[in-house]
């Protein structure tokens, strides 16, 4: 509500401001606090989108700003935890992070992208990648045992094989998840016990509470390409940002 009347004042001081101009010096010296108010008044009335334009405007720059804040605290857990699963040299280019979900449709699309890239750019393209199983109900549920199968296969060395099977799956259950690991030629035994891990579960539950530092991140995918993010399985966006880091 605060920022709301300050936008009004900013509005109102322009109009104003605007109004008295056009008047010329003297009627303007004339004009008192009524004269004012009934201007902004009627110019409001008359042009309404400019107040809608202006919350808006006011609502992407908190946004921004509460991002800013954010990234100066959480950069480093985003960026460099050891933990994660990251896939590309270490100096590259373009650093592309990924919170996804394995029941998450959007996420779903955004996998052949997120797959291209690796294998178009291998010397350029560093991809984390963010276990965030937001889509169960509690601590159960596919979302996070396809999570864990995926932290224990890398373990193994097939962490990209794993995560791109999962994520063309369009339905997941305990079979099929177990099924797509067995396809990738895992040691069961060797998959059983580190897909059983505390950490693994500690490891999912840290990037759960990093999501929730994160202002911009209101659900899967979500992705950091360098500075920039982007919400959702925008594409064409993520191709122009990663474009762009490429060139420069």
């Amino acid at each position: 509500m605060k920022h709301f009347f300050t936008t009004l004042s900013a509005i109102a001081l322009a109009t104003s401001m605007s109004a008295c101009a056009e008047a010329g010096p003297k009627s303007a010296s004339n004009l008192d606090r009524s004269d004012i108010e009934n201007i902004v008044k009627e110019y409001l009335l008359e042009n309404p989108e400019i107040i809608r334009e202006a919350l808006i405007e006011l609502e992407n720059r908190n946004d921004a700003e509460d991002m800013s804040a954010a990234m100066k605290v959480v950069s480093s857990q985003i960026y460099n935890d050891p933990r994660d699963v990251v896939i590309g040299p270490k100096d590259a280019k373009v650093t592309v992070v990924e919170f996804f979900d394995y029941n998450c449709g959007y996420c779903k699309r955004s996998t052949s992208w997120v797959e291209g890239i690796i294998k178009d750019h291998p010397n350029d393209v560093r991809v984390i990648f963010k276990e965030l199983p937001v889509l169960d109900r509690g601590r159960q549920g596919t979302s996070r045992e396809a999570a864990k199968a995926a932290l224990a296969a890398a373990r193994q060395g097939k962490y990209l094989e794993v995560h791109v099977a999962l994520m063309n799956e369009r339905s997941l259950s305990e079979s099929r998840i177990r099924n797509i690991v067995e396809k990738a030629g895992l040691d069961m035994d060797k998959f059983d016990a580190d897909r059983k891990d505390v950490a693994l579960e500690q490891h999912i539950d840290d990037t759960y509470k990093l999501s929730n530092r994160i202002p911009a991140l209101t659900g899967t995918p979500f992705f950091f390409v360098n500075d920039d993010y982007v919400s959702g399985a925008n594409v064409p966006k993520l191709e122009t940002l990663v474009s762009s880091a490429l060139k420069g």
